[in-house]
């Protein structure tokens, strides 16, 4: 039952049969469904539409399955995965979770019955006298989006409130396009406008600036070094890995590979999940108008088109996110019009603390948005006359964030073990802080400009003007969340308090100040007509005008066609270091300021910082480093005393580290002309150009590049005159243990902490890594003893020649924690998306009532 007269028509099609439509044909039907015949075939328990599209989606997919042939079948099933996806997607954001079940529930469906699929293709085969190409020709065309949004109207959305885009289906279908012309409009300026800005993009490749850094070529890294015991960042330590890694890993996997398209996805796709938030964030007011105007507003606010020109993918995840998060707590003050029938105070924190979680294993100041946009919202509440709604959503916005802590868990623990640095990073100077006007125009990059940008203010501030009842009193909570964003990010950029990427605040301001833009339409719909003609009639025009050309620097920056992202980028500039690998493993050493430098860093002091990367320039797996740097803050004092003038080669101290480079950037992006100058600092410039082991390299202007002439390889034989002062510790161990000329080993990797090769001979293999209980090495079948070298590092006495394996043996505490971690995540997913009953979304009956 359902899709069988395809399935025929298509087996006929194979067959060699034609199949003629014959619509004047008049025909009888035995009803068997109805009369009793057919039975178990319907699960009575679901409506009847949504039974249906679950048995279509079944056996539209047993359909393709069973009847094509295998060539044609490995080229149309990842486009059938790829539908299946976007299906899931919209059924999720239009608030229908059972027929993204139904999209899901095909594939199991059909997979478990892969005997009975197997002998159906074999009877295919036996009567196919037509190829699949043929066949095609016959086929419905279309693009994926096109199919979706058909399937969609298909399947009935019926009602205002539920239609795709804000769109009534059923006035479409009897009056025409006329019912369709302002979601037209609205939703065609926001794609075109995407469309243009983000082209360039789309069909090259991310610039690798900032937080930008390409992804490993294969998820398996990424996997192997979040289930490892150890981390590479910094010198190393055997810290907990963040969540991040095996999420990206998994997310490669099932993408089978395609790590670039990972990225592009994540990055370039958060703009539309921010809009598709905005769009449900606004739906509950009942108004297509208001939902429109929401979305508008939040589209071409500037805060997504500047984090990408700087390379803050923080600030582009929270735009994603922070719709979302704001529907969370507004569902969680149990209000107008947010309140839902069913919605128990448990499941808005599973389903809250899934979202923080997941958002802030990328963004760890997430851990904390929440709490602040909770305590903004009762700030609002208090100021509308009410406290329990918000003080309701304090309490889930807590309880969440620590479910999203044991959920992050280990990683959370150090991530909160030095809040400071673990939640925010490494603050810029304080005189780079935006102005209180750039603040509130968003303006925290290239795009935005002067007047106009203060247009969406006016535009928000018509429902505090013209508001009344359940309209007034959110048009407050949106406005106490958007001033308290304002006020973090002006004073943390002066250095009064936590600072982290301006578009992380902005972002979650701009979807409060799209709240607010949407209750002025629906203040203007309901609320205007109630007062005398005068001067509130004249400020809904101002904020008519005001929100179009709020619109237009951005409409206008999209020309640009990547939003001014870098065409350079620091890889592109350093590209010939991994070609030195070969001569040993190495070290780079990054000084500069957080924004300039492409890798997570500790502080070195005020607006600026410092890192460490392997073989090269740094990529994703940088971007997290633990919260402490551990030994690594022996670079510290190293340039301390170069600073104080105590020392003139700097080179011998950085030797044991296994630095070979010293990367001073004074740009994000080389030759970026509109990118800020962030000069590192003066003395410690001036210091660099008195060392006598630091070789000078020329590069681009925009980096300052030095190369030590004193290096030795991070695993190395160490030479017989430098073994007695790795014996020792401090700067002066290092700067008498001459390092020049020694011998590379154990070149072969193979994990984050597993390397291979040969041992020419006897005596200590040097390993520039933080000493370690795990770390073992094995020369030939025996096991070489291990001490400290140089107070920190590690070194083996190998007493013969032969091949040799070094590695980290991964506590078995460790895979016990992950197992449990998964448990956890599967647990509140399931908990999520387990069956309930419809949410109570409160329509325009109450939006209209006078006495609320």
């Amino acid at each position: 039952l359902i899709g069988e007269d395809l399935d025929l028509s298509w087996r006929a099609q194979i067959a060699g049969a034609r199949v003629i439509v014959a619509p004047a044909a008049r025909v009888r039907h035995l009803e068997g469904l109805t009369s009793g015949r057919r039975t178990r075939v319907l699960d009575r328990s679901a409506p009847d539409n949504e039974e249906l599209d679950r048995l279509g989606s079944r056996h539209r997919l047993r359909a393709v399955l069973k009847n094509y042939g295998v060539v044609h079948l490995l080229r149309v099933l990842p486009q059938a995965a790829a539908f299946t996806v976007a299906r899931m997607l919209l059924a999720v954001v239009t608030g229908h979770p059972r027929r993204a079940r139904a999209a899901a529930g095909a594939w199991t469906w059909n997979l478990r019955r892969f005997g009975d699929l197997r002998r159906a293709r074999k009877g295919v085969r036996r009567i196919r006298a037509v190829a699949d190409a043929e066949v095609r020709h016959l086929q419905m065309r279309g693009t994926l989006i096109s199919d979706v949004f058909r399937s969609a109207v298909d399947r009935g959305w019926r009602d205002r409130s539920s239609a795709p885009l804000g769109v009534d289906v059923d006035a479409l279908r009897e009056g025409g396009l006329k019912p369709w012309r302002l979601p037209i409009a609205v939703w065609g300026a926001v794609v075109v406008v995407l469309a243009i800005g983000t082209r360039r993009l789309i069909s090259g490749s991310l610039p690798g600036v900032g937080q930008l850094g390409v992804f490993p070529h294969s998820p398996a890294t990424l996997l192997r070094l979040y289930g490892s015991g150890w981390r590479p960042d910094g010198l190393g330590s055997a810290t907990p890995a963040p969540v991040a890694f095996g999420l990206l890993g998994m997310a490669g996997t099932l993408l089978v590979g395609a790590m670039g398209l990972l990225q592009k996805l994540l990055v370039l796709g958060a703009l539309p999940a921010g809009i598709a938030g905005a769009y449900r964030l606004t739906r509950p007011f009942g108004s297509r108008g208001a939902r429109l105007a929401g979305v508008a507003v939040y589209a071409l606010v500037p805060v997504p088109y500047n984090a990408l020109a700087h390379g803050h993918w923080s600030g582009l995840l929270t735009y994603a996110a922070a719709p979302w998060l704001l529907a969370g707590l507004a569902a969680a003050t149990d209000t107008l019009p947010y309140r839902r029938a069913g919605d128990t105070f448990g499941r808005q924190v599973v389903s809250l603390g899934l979202l923080i979680a997941v958002l802030g294993a990328f963004v760890p100041a997430a851990l904390v948005l929440a709490i602040v946009l909770a305590v903004a919202v009762m700030v609002g509440s208090l100021l509308a006359g009410g406290w329990l709604g918000g003080l309701r959503a304090v309490a889930v916005a807590v309880t969440a964030s620590a479910l999203a802590a044991v959920l992050l868990a280990p990683w959370s623990i150090d991530v909160l073990r030095s809040p400071g640095r673990g939640l925010f990073g490494v603050a810029g100077a304080p005189a780079a802080g935006l102005g209180l006007g750039a603040v509130l125009q968003f303006k925290s990059g290239p795009v935005g400009a002067g007047v106009l940008g203060w247009a969406f203010l006016v535009a928000a501030a018509l429902s505090l003007v013209i508001g009344r009842s359940w309209r007034l009193a959110w048009a407050v909570r949106a406005w106490s969340v958007a001033l308290t964003c304002w006020g973090l990010v002006w004073a943390g950029g002066r250095g009064w308090g936590p600072a982290t990427d301006p578009e992380v605040l902005l972002a979650a301001a701009a979807a409060a100040l799209a709240v607010a833009a949407a209750l002025g339409v629906c203040a203007f719909e309901d609320d205007l007509p109630a007062y005398r003609f005068g001067w509130r009639q004249g400020a809904s025009v101002v904020a008519l005008v005001a929100a179009i050309l709020g619109a237009l620097p951005t409409a206008a920056a999209a020309i640009n066609g990547r939003w001014y992202a870098p065409r350079q980028d620091i890889a592109g500039a350093l590209n010939w270091m991994p070609d030195h690998r070969a001569e040993g493993a190495f070290r780079v050493l990054w000084v500069g300021d957080p924004d300039a430098l492409p890798l997570g860093g500790w502080r070195l002091q005020a607006g600026t910082a410092y890192a460490l990367s392997e073989g090269g320039v740094p990529d994703a797996r940088n971007l997290w480093p633990p919260s402490r740097p551990g030994a690594a803050h022996l670079v510290v004092e190293d340039l301390r005393l170069t600073r104080a003038g105590d020392v003139t080669r700097l080179g011998r101290l950085l030797a044991p580290l296994g630095v070979r480079y010293l990367v001073l950037p004074l740009r994000a992006a080389p030759g970026a002309s509109r990118g800020r100058l962030v000069l590192p600092p003066a003395d410690l410039i001036d210091a660099l150009a008195t060392q006598v082991d630091l070789r000078s390299v020329q590069t681009d202007a925009s980096l300052i590049v030095y190369e030590n002439a004193a290096w030795g390889p991070a695993r190395e034989l160490l030479p017989a005159p430098a073994v007695p002062a790795s014996r020792q510790s401090g700067p002066r161990a290092a700067e008498a243990a001459d390092l020049t000329g020694a011998t590379p080993v154990l070149g072969a990797q193979h994990g984050p902490a597993s390397f291979t090769g040969r041992i020419p001979s006897a005596g200590d293999v040097y390993v520039a890594a933080a000493a370690a209980p795990g770390w073992k090495l094995t020369v030939g079948r025996h096991s070489a003893p291990r001490r400290r070298a140089f107070g920190w590092a590690l070194a083996f006495t190998a007493i013969a020649a032969g091949p040799a394996s070094l590695f980290y043996r991964t506590p078995w505490t460790r895979p016990l924690a992950l197992a449990g971690q998964l448990v956890l995540w599967l647990a509140a997913i399931a908990w999520t998306i387990r069956r309930r009953s419809r949410p109570g979304h409160v329509r325009s009956a109450h939006r209209r009532g006078r006495s609320q």
